[in-house]
């Protein structure tokens, strides 16, 4: 059985792996979420989508005949500083993104009314078990399988692909989709393959989601200490100047994230040819 399992092809097995991640969430939101007040929603979104993650990739994996060593989904020594490495990635892209957003629109940076509290930053931590469920289903086993039979350019393609496509069938349009998620998905890729784990790209995927919350990119919210906002009275041009600022500085974050896999691809195919000769 795990003979025949191991030798379906890594796409089939992937689709198979997202199928039943996205099946999992159905049933976390539908059945277990409601159960606990709605003020915990997305912790218990975050924490059972994260066990349903890693069970879903330990059927896979035994499949395979394999352990979670073997996909490096074990705790290592440098585990938290690779995730802090994360974080501090993941404040610096979303500062060149905000800094360009600033330097060419008119957006202006306006404090929030918020009263802000420590409090809030409880509730701020639901993004690390969101992250992680995520980066466990697309950046552990179906990236490591893709990865090695068909090669990190394909497989970044791939999954950037999927995880679009995952954050459409929870509700997003097409275009954020794609200009989004997608664009982040090289970024989150690149980190996991570069760190060899999961630590590194679920730190820039938190310090990415609350940064925009804090700045207020989601939209006014309670956890917004800044907020990035159109003058009042701004012209239509105006407007549209900002959203296309804003559309090059995801551009330019993918392909940024396009040249780095290049880059890491040639210098590992260099590297194999040194230790050849």
């Amino acid at each position: 059985m795990i003979k025949q399992f191991s030798i379906l092809n890594p796409f089939i097995k992937s689709l198979l792996y997202w199928v039943l991640f996205m099946l999992s969430l159905l049933i976390v939101g539908g059945l277990i979420s409601p159960i606990f007040p709605k003020e915990w929603e997305r912790f218990v979104y975050g924490i059972f989508g994260t066990i349903a993650s890693i069970g879903i990739t330990w059927m896979f994996v035994k499949g395979e005949g394999k352990s979670f060593r073997d996909y490096n989904l074990v705790w290592k020594r440098n585990t938290l500083f690779n995730f802090s490495k994360g974080l501090v990635i993941g404040v610096v892209l979303l500062l060149f993104i905000i800094g360009l957003l600033v330097l060419f629109s008119d957006i202006e940076m306006v404090e929030s009314i918020n009263k802000w509290n420590i409090a809030q930053l409880f509730w701020m931590l639901a993004i690390i078990p969101l992250a992680l469920m995520e980066e466990i289903a697309f950046r552990s086993y179906p990236f490591l399988e893709l990865n090695h039979r068909y090669g990190l350019r394909l497989t970044q393609w791939f999954v950037a692909i999927a995880f679009a496509s995952y954050h459409i069938v929870q509700g997003w349009n097409i275009s954020t989709a794609f200009f989004g998620p997608a664009i982040w998905a090289f970024v989150f890729g690149l980190g996991a393959i570069v760190s060899r784990g999961i630590a590194l790209p679920t730190g820039i995927h938190v310090a990415l989601n609350i940064g925009q919350q804090v700045f207020g990119m989601q939209g006014e919210n309670s956890n917004a200490i800044w907020i990035l906002k159109q003058p009042e009275g701004s012209s239509a041009e105006a407007i549209a100047r900002t959203d296309q600022v804003g559309l090059i500085a995801q551009i330019l974050v993918l392909v940024l994230a396009i040249m780095a896999t290049e880059y890491y691809i040639r210098s590992k195919r260099i590297t194999i040819r040194e230790s050849s000769l």
